[in-house]
Order: C-alpha cells, then structure tokens, then sequence
C-alpha cells in the first residue's frame, strides 16, 4: 500500500484547494476547555460542527450533566459563528417502541425548539447526535425516525448524527442508521481493537461505509482521536494521502475530532498535524468518559 499511497499523495497534491474539509469536534465537558473559547479559535482550522455530551440515558430516564446547564451563551456564540451544535446522547439507553416517541418529543421540545424558550442547556441546539455504545439498541431506530418526522420546526432544519464504531454493523446504531434519516455518520476510528490503524484498511473501511451509506443522503465522516496511544490513532502523514484519496468522494464530509484544536492551516500542505498538545491531553480522557457514560 505504501507505493499506491504515495501516488495518491504525488496526483492529488496539485489538486488540493486552500479550504479545509469539514471539520467538527466533540465536547464532553469542562475538562475539554471552554466550549466558545474552541470555537473561537480560528488558528486552529474553522469549525463547522459541534456535538456536546449533555444528555445521558440509564434506561429511559434521562439526565444532564450540571456543567451543561450554564452552556447557552457557549452554544450560542458557536451558533453565531456557523457552527452546527449537537446534542450528543449517551449512556445505557433501554427504550421500547413507546418510550421512543416520547423521548423525540421531549428532545424537540426542550432541546430544539426555539419557542419553546432557551430550555435545560440555556440555549437551543442544531440538531441530535446518537453517541450509544452500551445499554440496548432496541427502539433507536425509532427514535431517530421519530426525530426526523415529528420534530417540525418552523424554519429551522433539525439535523441528526451519529457516531457508530468502525465495524459494520455497528451493534447499537446499525438500525438506526438504516431508517435513512441521518444527515451525517461520524465513522469512529478509535475505541476498539477492530478499528486499530493498520495501513491500507482504513481505505476498506472506508469505503466500505461509503457503500454502506450510499443510498442514503448522509454525508460520512472521520471520527478520529488525538490520542497517539489509542486504538486507531493515525499518524498525521498517512492521514494526509487518506484525506487526498477521500476527499474526491461527493459524500465525503470530513473530520469529526474527539475533542477540538484541529490544526488544518489554509495552505498547499492543507495538513501539517492534526493534533497539538490540547488534544495529546484531552484526547483520551475525553475517549474513557464518552465510554463510562
């Protein structure tokens, strides 16, 4: 593979534009930084997503974290900047057909609707993120299906995620991301031995989800980690000719950070590295709580 990549890195290098691919970031909580201070920070590559852990699930009840009750202004400088803010739901959800509908009403209502006033968070957020790695995967197919049919909001387009791991299925969100309603899939790369970076693979893998989504109007994403020491951690070099090769795919969207500060300078490098000292720190931290949730 190293000959095939190193064409891939020689053809497309006169094809890169000076704009960056998509880039986003989770936040899990203050440990991670100040949420607007991250999005402000344009040094580091402009932001257009933004998925915050603030909704958790241990069976169908729910709860949020205290940390994410005082982030409205936070959200809403983020908004105010272009970016799409998420809320990212987690934990260990065992919801059954009708506890679906209800949970999808509640999230419109107190999350999305902005008549509805600020809400829990202080602020309404963009869309929903699905972010379940334990518990049970019954019923989320209808909780996302509910979200996209229910959650009607006058001008305002409610948009869904969802961050399954590398493997296909995903346990917990194959049926979900099988309704079709998702607007973008963040493949996690990182998190488990089976998506452990091996040259080559990552191309399989890939397009092995570029196919998996492909009849669907979902746009696919890199979920990396900025932690060298985890499961799927790519060196920086080897993502760049990846990112050459996915970038002429229609319905290739970009990067999906574990936690921000990605660096992609608007030059014909288009990445030197994309992860600084602030990721190296947070990066697994942030990977153990999104997992303990």
């Amino acid at each position: 593979m190293e000959e095939d990549e190193a064409e891939i890195l020689r053809v497309s290098d006169a094809e890169w534009s000076s704009e960056c691919q998509g880039l986003g970031f989770y936040w899990a909580s203050p440990e991670d930084g100040n949420l607007a201070d991250i999005c402000n920070d344009h040094t580091n590559g402009s932001y257009e997503y933004v998925a915050i852990a603030c909704l958790n699930f241990e069976g169908n009840q729910k709860s949020i974290p205290p940390y994410c009750t005082s982030l409205g202004p936070d959200i809403d400088i983020c908004k105010g900047l272009g970016i799409k803010v998420f809320l990212s739901l987690g934990g260990r959800p065992v919801l059954s057909p009708d506890d679906a509908p209800i949970v999808a009403a509640y999230i419109c209502d107190e999350f999305l609707n902005d008549s509805s006033g600020p809400g829990p968070l202080g602020a309404t957020v963009n869309g929903t993120d699905f972010h379940f790695g334990s518990g049970a995967n019954n019923s989320l197919d209808v909780l996302a299906q509910a979200l996209r049919d229910n959650c009607i909001l006058d001008d305002k387009k409610v948009y869904l995620s969802a961050a399954p791991l590398c493997k296909i299925p995903d346990y917990y969100l194959d049926a979900a991301i099988n309704t079709g309603v998702f607007d973008y899939v963040w493949v996690q790369f990182f998190g488990d031995p089976s998506c452990e970076f091996v040259p080559g693979e990552v191309y399989l893998i890939a397009l092995a989800w570029y196919s998996h989504l492909g009849k669907y109007n979902t746009t696919l994403f890199l979920g990396l980690t900025g932690d060298s020491a985890a499961e799927g951690f790519i060196p920086c070099p080897k993502l760049r000719v990846i990112l050459s090769w996915l970038e002429r795919f229609p319905k290739f969207g970009g990067i999906m950070m574990l936690e921000g500060k990605y660096y992609c300078p608007p030059s014909s490098e288009k990445i030197r590295s994309y992860v600084n000292s602030g990721v190296l720190a947070y990066g697994k931290k942030s990977m153990n709580k999104f997992q303990a949730i």
